[in-house]
């Protein structure tokens, strides 16, 4: 989602253990009458059992996150962007910046007139500060490329950023693709590129038609990939990025047969379409990615935990169709969600991506944005004196890249309620809780672990 406002996988029960209970407490979190007693604690206490001895797979998922208006900008604070800086450093594997819009000025107000500046400054921010692996998206487009009105000097700096989402015109398309051309000449240490983002202004508004302009999309897609790989063979290209919309209740042409109704609702066939189209008629590929949240179009979700299974059920729709890496370019567990809720929606939706077999998830705007609450950010606004202080989002993402990066083996997990999400390797096992009631659990009959209200804990195994 490239706007603050969300418009809008192949996992057997085994593999991902969800349950309730727990085991041997601080008291400090109990009813100062609640029973210590040993039968009083195996009674409401979740087993769970790692087995050691049987592999279940090897994870894929990469974690990152993608650069937003604000993001550790020089014009900030100076402690606050420090504290930033150093929180994000190593935390997670890519960073992500679109070309144009999200913190990167026009890079070709005027035809063949280019203004690096504002995007050499992220690229560098990527590479040299961060040492991550970069990422660049090739949207959005220059104002001359999308408005028949454009003359130089009409606009200030000859962009109106209200038209920032618009979509190149047929006549220009040709123009965004030797931009994006340009674009992967200039910063060869960048090999990962997705073109555009949720096909923003690709509505196919013929009458009867009803659904996304997909032609469109895979036309300047293809442009732009010949126009890339021309001039970087080596470089790594995916599409279509369109975000996967559910809905309770579907309008017409809208229903594709994939639902839960009780908590995401249906997934709407219109943008499964786009994926199909586009693995048929592209000319090439590297990646696929796509984007999603866990509220549907009409309704916010009521469980956002609960709704999480929807990530699940896209990416085993996914893999059916291609054996393409799945990228999820950005995911959500809500906009509104209690704060406190956030890190167990998140680690439930990672381990879903984890387990499906997902190549990358990218975290939407690591640093709070001014003005606005945290809406899944991974530390505090650095535009502020006292800034750039970590939210709980931050340590749930740094300790999955830390101890389940991308090539870990994981291993077959029971659980004896579904309060509780597990996933495991041979020495780290992650606990969710995904409830509001303090949960007591016992792993492998040996180590007991409390889990305070949503809490996500990384722990040793015995």
């Amino acid at each position: 989602m490239t706007t603050l406002t969300w418009k809008k996988f192949l996992i057997a029960p085994a593999m991902i253990a969800l349950f309730a209970g727990s085991c041997k407490v601080d008291p400090k979190l109990l009813n100062p009458d609640a029973s210590l007693t040993k039968e009083g604690l195996l009674a409401d206490t979740v087993r769970i059992t790692v087995d050691k001895n049987a592999q279940l797979m090897t994870t894929s998922l990469k974690l990152g996150v993608t650069y937003m208006k604000n993001n550790l900008d020089s014009w900030g604070d100076g402690p606050s962007i420090t504290r930033g800086t150093n929180l994000l450093k190593g935390a997670v594997v890519y960073h992500n910046q679109h070309i144009f819009g999200f913190g990167a000025g026009n890079p070709e107000p005027r035809p063949g007139i280019y203004d690096w500046t504002s995007l050499d400054e992220r690229v560098s921010l990527m590479t040299t500060t961060m040492l991550s692996t970069p990422v660049i998206t090739f949207a959005t487009a220059p104002t001359w490329m999308t408005d028949t009105t454009w003359y130089a000097g009409k606009y200030d700096e000859d962009t109106d950023w209200d038209k920032i989402e618009w979509a190149p015109l047929f006549s220009h398309e040709k123009d965004f693709a030797h931009l994006c051309a340009e674009t992967a000449k200039r910063y060869t240490s960048v090999k990962y590129f997705q073109v555009w983002n949720e096909l923003k202004d690709m509505w196919d508004t013929l009458p009867g038609h009803n659904r996304w302009d997909y032609e469109r999309y895979t036309r300047l897609y293809n442009l732009v990939y010949d126009s890339v790989k021309a001039v970087r063979p080596d470089a790594i290209i995916g599409g279509p990025y369109i975000g996967i919309d559910s809905w309770q209740n579907p309008p017409s042409g809208a229903s594709s047969g994939i639902s839960d109704p009780a908590t995401y609702g249906t997934l709407d066939q219109r943008c499964l379409d786009v994926v199909t189209y586009w693995l048929q008629h592209k000319h090439g590929g590297d990646f696929l990615c796509i984007d999603g949240g866990i509220d549907a179009n009409d309704q916010d979700a009521t469980d956002i935990i609960a709704s999480t299974k929807k990530f699940k059920d896209v990416s085993t729709w996914i893999h059916a169709q291609t054996n393409l890496p799945v990228w999820w370019s950005e995911d959500y567990v809500g906009l509104n969600t209690d704060t406190t809720k956030q890190p167990a929606a998140l680690g439930c939706m990672l381990v879903y991506h984890a387990l499906g077999g997902d190549a990358v998830s990218l975290r939407w705007s690591p640093e709070q944005q001014e003005g606005e609450g945290n809406v899944s950010n991974f530390f505090s606004s650095t535009l502020v004196p006292n800034g750039g202080k970590p939210f709980n989002n931050y340590f749930l993402y740094k300790d999955f890249n830390t101890y389940f990066p991308a090539g870990t083996k994981l291993y077959t997990t029971t659980v004896s309620a579904t309060s509780v999400m597990v996933m495991s390797s041979q020495t780290k096992i992650m606990l969710i809780n995904k409830t509001a009631a303090l949960q007591k659990t016992k792993i492998n009959n040996t180590l007991a672990v409390n889990l305070n209200p949503y809490q996500v804990k990384y722990v040793t195994l015995p």
